[in-house]
């Protein structure tokens, strides 16, 4: 019987996709009340769907591996009301959700298996959404099974004076009363003691990306600090607008909130600039042969055509279009398409950058940070034929400072499926166990603690392949794949001078004050782009990538010789 649930689905499935094309066709010439009618229908089958699923997850959420006394893998079974270690990582992959997603849903789905097992009948019945059992499921985390049972059985019966159950009649906020009203009666004083578990252990602040250009600050706090708080941002935010009418609330407040956070703090930033060197054509008006010579100071106009054998002197000016620096090293913006100035001005061109669980940060901010704030700057160059930094390689198990440099920069998050934990935050794992696998950059990749675990896990399997996608698989089969966030597509041809050598003779123009003599023996850093380059670009445009962890003592090249692979994308991932 449970193997016919597939065959049920796919008809079901069908039955929607009958659905989408009929509403799609004939949408148009129906009025609001048939809509309105339609649209209820579908919505009772997902919360049908829903109640389906959350019954498998009840079961699939308790089950677990452990490695047997003799090596091999054993399934275990959580006990009731409990979800199996690790066993949220497998569900997150099987449904493409994120590991908040699967575990909000498996802690639900094993108390709808236990103690608020009534509850799935209206959820199944199309009558409430899953949101709604979430709330009656918080409201009763804490409480006692004696408890929990008799606020099921009160939001299950009818309302005074009607037939509705007080689950499907009352709105999110009344029937989170009438749960607390019950507890107040079954458990008197769980509301202080609560409150002083979430005081104590649950405040805390977080970032998550927001609209492009913007980052969502969400703040769990003590109820009067946060009114207190919220009363001093809305004074400030109409002071604000009472110098500038123009100004809008939203922003206001937002404004107003930094106002206060940043009010007699020091702020100090550190920026790493990866600045890639270019052999070849790089621009459609500009040809380049065989033969061609380079040489120190030269500049050129976009679109000149040159010749084999042509030889530029010192003087020769480029211009529009067109970077250069005193050695011929060139950098191209693969998103504009086009050459970039990174000469003697020492003021690079800087990308915009996406930093894990902050969003995307605009290259014009970056370059305010730079030229405004308490900001020190770190310039690496990026290997001309791999786009990545060289590394230098170690025998040891720790990863030395230039190499975890480079892990961090290129992944800059963790790197199992749907984690956004910055890379910075993270443990470097070794793909292949050391020391049968080197502590290289082809080999280490950014792993959270708690994924860490995961990849060690019985049944769980991990691979970094040579192309630097990270392939996972978890016990239940499910597949998935990651790439670093910095990809470097390595197109241009070979060139004859060896990389290291590349990196350390030639410059991008006036070192910057932060940035120490690169004739001196020192780490290499670990930097790479943070964009995509277009299918046309032979190089990766200057990216910014804020770490706090860098060291003032990161230099723009290598001028060791013993460079090793260093886990450069060969090809751009297939997105």
């Amino acid at each position: 019987m449970f193997d016919e649930i597939e065959g049920l689905c796919d008809k079901v499935v069908a039955g929607m996709q009958v659905t989408t094309m009929t509403a799609a066709t004939l949408a148009p010439s129906q009025d609001v009340a048939m809509l309105t009618a339609a649209a209820v229908a579908v919505e009772r089958v997902r919360r049908s769907a829903d109640a389906a699923q959350l019954a498998i997850l009840a079961e699939l959420a308790r089950r677990g591996f452990e490695t047997g006394p003799d090596g091999s893998t054993l399934e275990t079974r959580a006990p009731a009301g409990e979800v199996a270690e690790l066993a949220c990582d497998t569900i997150a992959l099987a449904l493409g959700c994120s590991d908040h997603d699967a575990r909000t849903r498996s802690r639900l789905a094993v108390r709808l298996g236990d103690d608020l097992d009534p509850l799935i009948r209206p959820l199944m019945d199309g009558a409430v959404t899953e949101r709604t059992l979430r709330l009656v499921a918080d409201e009763t985390q804490d409480a006692s099974r004696d408890a929990a049972a008799a606020v099921v059985a009160h939001v299950l019966a009818p309302m005074r004076g009607t037939d509705v159950p007080r689950i499907e009649a009352l709105d999110r906020h009344d029937l989170a009363q009438a749960c607390r009203r019950v507890l107040d009666r079954t458990d008197p004083g769980w509301r202080e003691s609560r409150a002083e578990v979430n005081r104590r252990e649950r405040t805390d602040v977080r970032t998550y990306p927001g609209p492009l250009g913007t980052t969502e600050l969400v703040a769990c706090l003590p109820s009067e600090t946060a009114h207190v708080l919220m009363a001093g941002v809305c004074e400030i935010a109409r002071e604000r607008q009472r110098k500038d009418p123009d100004l809008r609330v939203g922003p206001a407040r937002a404004l107003a909130l930094a106002d206060l956070a940043l009010r007699g703090v020091e702020v100090s930033t550190h920026i790493t600039l990866g600045l890639a060197l270019v052999r070849g054509p790089s621009d459609p008006g500009e040809a380049e042969v065989a033969g061609d010579v380079k040489t120190a100071g030269e500049t050129r106009t976009a679109g000149e055509m040159r010749t084999a054998g042509e030889t530029r002197t010192a003087g020769d000016d480029r211009t529009a279009g067109e970077t250069g620096t005193a050695s011929g090293a060139r950098a191209v913006s693969a998103a504009e398409g086009r050459l970039i100035d990174v000469g003697a001005t020492g003021k690079p061109w800087v990308g915009g950058v996406e930093i894990p669980r902050i969003g995307w940060v605009p290259g014009s901010v970056v370059q305010q940070v730079v030229e405004r704030l308490d900001s020190r700057v770190t310039r690496a160059l990026l290997d001309p034929e791999t786009g990545t930094v060289l590394e230098t390689s170690t025998t040891g198990y720790v990863p030395p400072p230039s190499v975890r440099r480079l892990v961090e920069l290129r992944d800059t998050r963790c790197r199992m499926w749907g984690c956004d934990r910055p890379a910075v935050a993270c443990d470097l794992d070794h793909a292949t166990a050391w020391p049968g696998g080197p502590t290289c950059g082809a080999n280490l990749s950014a792993l959270c603690r708690h994924h860490h675990r995961v990849k060690h896990a019985p049944a769980w399997s991990y691979v970094l392949h040579a192309d630097g996608s990270a392939e996972w698989v978890s016990p239940g089969g499910t597949q998935r794949l990651t790439w670093p966030t910095a990809h470097a597509p390595t197109e241009t041809a070979p060139c004859e001078t060896a990389p290291c050598e590349t990196a350390s003779h030639e410059t991008t123009g006036a070192p910057h004050p932060s940035t120490p003599d690169p004739s001196t023996p020192s780490q290499s850093p670990g930097s790479v782009p943070t964009q995509t380059p277009t299918p046309d670009a032979t190089a990766v445009q200057g990216a910014a990538v804020q770490d706090a962890a860098i060291p003032d003592t990161a230099v723009m090249g290598s001028t060791r010789q013993d460079t090793v692979d260093h886990g450069a994308v060969a090809t751009a991932p297939p997105f």
